[in-house]
């Protein structure tokens, strides 16, 4: 009798032990994938300087070659301030608020493009100038801002199988209306990056020319301009991200992503495009 009274507290008190003891695996919570997105985007949210390399291509017709390639790489600092920089295939350039000496072809000219963007109220404005070409379609490659939004879609996580003990990879697909209104809007700030840039050339311009100028730019980018709208609107969308996260400090280690787009040309032919990026991260502080 006096055995049976002392088994009840010991079985009790082992049950406890076991339940709190740190690095139990039989007992650990495993997060789910939706929290270690959570997680992350906390964790890149509070680091105040990071880099990161990446690059893009874009492929059509499914047939694995990709065109209009190019890397790029960017710098984070002050917890807000971003500063991005292509680097086209051959060049060699520095992260800064500029254009790298070396980062020039064979006539002296820039062969790279770099622009710097300031976060207030949880959105992302350019501080170069309006006109500045590729300033609207180089702001589509910020990893923080693509982290951002997705956080506030709709869409679907899951984990990946084949992640190592070190690191988690999600698999992050975009519902595909979602999916569908941000290509849209992306191609419209583009579009409206294209307009600056005419309205600018257009500006230094003087006589009796000028207004003509002007006009005849405004077509182009007004024709330009309801192509697009008329192709985007029947288009389907489908856009999936894989998040690679570091377990131990939940920290992004690698985001890549591929947006699919099939749609129907003015000559009625289907047409499929994907746009492929892929970045790694890293000197967070």
């Amino acid at each position: 009798m006096l055995t049976r009274l002392y088994m009840f507290p010991l079985s009790f008190v082992l049950c406890f032990v076991l339940v709190t003891v740190p690095g139990c695996g039989m007992l650990k919570h495993d997060r789910t994938p939706e929290e270690v997105f959570s997680l992350a985007l906390s964790g890149i949210a509070g680091k105040e300087a990071l880099m990161f390399e990446g690059q893009v291509g874009l492929r059509r017709e499914n047939n694995g070659m990709f065109e209009n390639q190019f890397k790029f790489e960017g710098k984070l600092e002050d917890h807000d301030r971003l500063t991005l920089q292509t680097r086209l295939p051959g060049a060699v350039t520095a992260v800064s608020s500029g254009v790298n000496k070396n980062a020039v072809n064979n006539q002296g000219q820039p062969s790279g493009f770099s622009a710097t963007y300031e976060r207030k109220q949880g959105q992302w404005s350019a501080l170069t100038p309006q006109h500045e070409p590729l300033r609207g379609s180089l702001s589509r490659f910020n990893p923080i801002d693509q982290l951002e939004k997705i956080d506030s879609m709709k869409k679907t996580i899951q984990a990946e199988y084949g992640s190592g003990r070190q690191t988690r990879i999600l698999r992050i697909e975009i519902a595909p209306e979602e999916a569908k209104n941000w290509a849209a809007s992306q191609l419209s700030d583009e579009m409206n990056a294209i307009r600056a840039e005419y309205q600018n050339k257009a500006n230094r311009v003087k006589g009796a020319n000028k207004e003509k100028l002007e006009q005849e730019l405004y077509k182009v980018w007004q024709q330009g301009e309801d192509t697009m709208q008329q192709l985007i609107q029947k288009a389907q969308v489908q856009t999936v991200y894989h998040l690679t996260v570091d377990r131990k400090t939940s920290l992004p280690m690698r985001l890549s992503s591929e947006s699919q787009v099939k749609y129907t040309d003015n000559n009625s032919q289907s047409k499929v495009e994907a746009l492929v990026t892929d970045v790694n991260f890293k000197s967070y502080q």
